[in-house]
């Protein structure tokens, strides 16, 4: 699984729920045609030591190195258009990561 991370936080003057009702609409559109499988958006309730960190953080998850890139080739003329421009003009501070899961399978249960 590779995943791409969205760090972020609304414009000022912006309503929370109105950017995340956004940030679902444009997500829906991912997943339906455009290689993303999952998604999920958590909300820093904590930011302990690192107060800079946007309020929110949208994780998309892709099957492949390959679908990730085959995906921002096929979004490459879209971020000028509907969803994904009103989701911008929305966003303040704004953070990209990538990340591989390197999870390993848990060894058997001792009896």
């Amino acid at each position: 699984m590779v995943s791409y991370n969205v760090y972020f936080s609304p414009r000022d003057g912006t309503p929370v729920e109105e950017l995340i009702a956004q940030v679902h609409r444009f997500m829906a559109t991912q997943v339906a045609g455009n290689r993303a499988v999952a998604y999920r958006i958590l909300k820093m309730n904590n930011k302990t030591s690192f107060s800079e960190l946007p309020d929110f953080h949208l994780i998309v998850d892709y099957e492949s190195e390959e679908d990730l890139k085959a995906a921002f080739g096929k979004m490459s003329g879209e971020y000028t258009k509907k969803p994904h421009s009103p989701l911008m003009s929305m966003v303040g501070d704004f953070k990209v990561s990538f990340s591989v899961d390197e999870t390993v399978q848990p060894a058997e249960p001792i009896s």
